[in-house]
């Protein structure tokens, strides 16, 4: 089980992860110090995620899918749901076939967004889909693969002991912290598979093909959505790119097929969470990169019973 590969590389942090209810430390830079609703706090050292940089995908017995590339977008009008240019979206016709049935509609009590599975019970998703405006996310509803009403791997709910973000992301909202996760009360995943994952904060991502795929609001509801474009730039922390999205596809896992290489995750793996829209004089939209710190707040609660 691949899971195995994550769980073996975090468990010295594991070990060495303390939890609290009182105010976070202060962390050195590659550290992360963990929140959830109910206040508890979980803080991890700066090198908790150095002796991991990738996991292979976790496949389900579903047959895995390929997908086809999209009509490339060029600098154009903006619309206010961060359509780039023309609509290059496409509604997935296979959504419950590996990796897509891993993509989850994530129903919450302040709105929509989506989630994405990276083992058997941690959905991945966008900081803000948890913690907003001074509010934490009291209760979830999780339907991954889902088409309308059709739950075609049931749904999984919880509440406010469950999400997590960072001290970071909530203190000011910096879009460089926007991620955050769910630890689920059920193991939905070993029935949706998982994707894979890796970062390498110097690799070169310009230029490279992604795809972003979730639920967008402007759409039926309930149903899947995907575009494929080229990235436009690059931080250690954001990647840009020209890859069409909108309000609901918040928490989508930015991915692309990757070459089993050596030290490189194998098959479909995100390499970042969608977050923002197009603002700002930065023609395109944006995602949180998987970096030491977003790793080390992953890989902690896959550790995790």
């Amino acid at each position: 089980m691949t899971l195995a590969l994550a769980v073996v590389a975090v468990s010295a942090l594991a070990q060495s992860a303390t939890s609290t209810a009182v105010a976070a430390p202060q962390v050195k830079p590659g550290g992360v110090t963990m929140v959830n609703g109910a206040g508890k706090t979980v803080t991890l050292p700066a090198d908790a995620a150095t002796a991991l940089r990738s996991a292979t995908a976790g496949r389900s017995g579903n047959t895995v899918a390929a997908k086809a590339t999209a009509t490339k977008d060029e600098p154009g009008s903006v619309g206010t749901n961060s359509v780039i240019g023309a609509d290059g979206r496409v509604q997935e016709s296979a959504p419950t076939a590996y990796p897509w049935g891993a993509i989850a509609h994530l129903q919450t009590n302040q709105g929509g967004c989506t989630g994405f599975m990276l083992s058997r019970d941690v959905l991945v998703t966008a900081g803000h889909c948890v913690h907003w405006n001074g509010s934490w996310v009291t209760s979830y509803t999780v339907t991954p693969g889902r088409t309308g009403n059709n739950a075609p791997f049931g749904t999984c709910s919880g509440g406010i002991n469950d999400v997590w973000t960072t001290s970071n992301w909530i203190n000011g909202y910096p879009s460089d912290h926007d991620y955050g996760l769910i630890k689920l009360t059920c193991d939905i995943g070993n029935n949706t598979g998982w994707f894979g994952w890796w970062y390498n904060t110097g690799e070169n991502l310009v230029n490279q093909y992604f795809y972003v795929e979730g639920y967008p609001g402007d759409k039926p509801f309930g149903t899947m959505w995907w575009d494929g474009d080229s990235t436009y730039s690059q931080t250690a922390n954001k990647l840009w790119y020209w890859i069409d999205t909108a309000s609901g596809q918040s928490g989508s896992p930015v991915y692309h097929n990757n070459s089993t290489t050596a030290g490189l995750c194998g098959g479909w793996c995100v390499t970042a969470i969608h977050t923002n829209g197009v603002s700002g004089s930065n023609p395109t939209n944006s995602g949180t990169r998987f970096r030491p710190d977003v790793m080390s707040f992953i890989n902690h609660w896959i550790s995790q019973p």
